[in-house]
């Protein structure tokens, strides 16, 4: 980075005192503040599309987000070494910490506020950046079918993590199409036609370290892989990594909604799409996945420790589950 450095100054309009390694990029000290830039893994017009999305909240007066540095050219990216990098003004904050309730219910009303900041929200100018809107029942058929096609291959080999998954398959299998049964009676097709026509935006990695928190002003970054989606997305993902620290605790579940619903409307179609996401079997979906398709003999212990955590989990789930209707 250190050999781009001219280049990134003249590109940008500034003067940069430092340069050290941050993640996934870098953060530069410059005489205008400290900026984050790093490689985009994604086109032009992804990048376009994150702008834009960015720009609409701005207008929408949601100020807590991280849009990117335009170059002198007034371009959200600069090209150079067969590459595209992003530049943004590096927030000061700490992590949300998923097991404070009160860090949580902080990143709930941010949540809430920035869905209906995005509400009107259009795509600019073609080619059009693709979504998933609408193909959760497909996602789902595909990720049991994943779940079946491993079982086999699980028959063959019979290590300790096999046996384990195929121990415990029966049960996350029925889970899976309980999910599926319940996705297919709401009106999911319904609410993916309001939301196509109302243009929310959803955040789609809505986790901790894209939740800084000073102050008591919580700032949403790295909008990488946000899109036009259900906004219930976004609060499933959240309730997910809040229930699995505090045990699947229906009260903290309670806490999350009734923060988010007293700026952000659910209403019931949603509620039932929700629980058919919760239910779904996600992790034993995805531990098992990786494990069978990253496969290395040492990571055995850590996958079977990963897999044991879920399995353990699963009737403090269901109980969950039951109770998830009363919300």
């Amino acid at each position: 980075m250190q050999e781009a450095k001219g280049f990134i100054e003249s590109s940008y309009g500034i003067r940069i005192v430092g340069i050290r390694p941050y993640r996934a990029g870098y953060i530069l000290e410059t005489t205008t503040g400290r900026k984050y830039i790093k490689a985009c893994q994604y086109t032009k017009e992804r990048v376009m599309f994150i702008h834009q999305a960015k720009t609409h909240l701005l207008k929408n007066n949601f100020y807590h987000i991280d849009p990117y540095c335009l170059t002198v050219g007034n371009q959200p990216y600069l090209e150079g070494d067969e590459s595209i990098y992003t530049m943004v003004n590096l927030i000061d904050g700490r992590e949300c910490e998923f097991d404070d309730d009160r860090d949580v219910l902080k990143a709930t009303e941010a949540l809430a506020l920035m869905h209906k900041a995005s509400r009107g929200f259009t795509q600019g100018e073609p080619p059009r950046i693709p979504n998933s809107l609408g193909k959760l029942p497909v996602f789902f058929k595909k990720r049991l079918e994943d779940i079946r096609r491993l079982r086999r291959k699980a028959e063959k080999e019979r290590n300790s993590f096999d046996y384990l998954f195929i121990e415990n398959f029966d049960d996350f299998y029925e889970t899976g199409l309980k999910s599926l049964d319940i996705l297919y009676s709401s009106k999911y097709n319904k609410l993916v036609e309001a939301a196509r026509k109302e243009g929310i935006l959803c955040h789609n990695d809505y986790s901790y370290q894209n939740i800084l928190i000073k102050n008591d002003i919580v700032s949403i970054i790295n909008f990488d892989y946000c899109n036009i989606e259900l906004k219930i997305y976004d609060i499933v993902n959240m309730l997910r990594r809040r229930m699995r620290k505090c045990n699947w605790d229906i009260q903290k579940a309670r806490m999350i909604l009734d923060t988010y619903r007293k700026i952000e409307p659910l209403d019931k179609d949603e509620i039932k799409v929700m629980k058919s996401m919760l239910l779904f079997p996600q992790k034993f979906w995805r531990v098992v996945n990786r494990y069978y398709n990253s496969k290395r003999s040492w990571a055995q212990r850590n996958f079977t420790s990963v897999l044991m955590d879920v399995i353990n989990e699963k009737e403090a789930h269901i109980k969950f589950m039951k109770d998830f209707d009363k919300l």
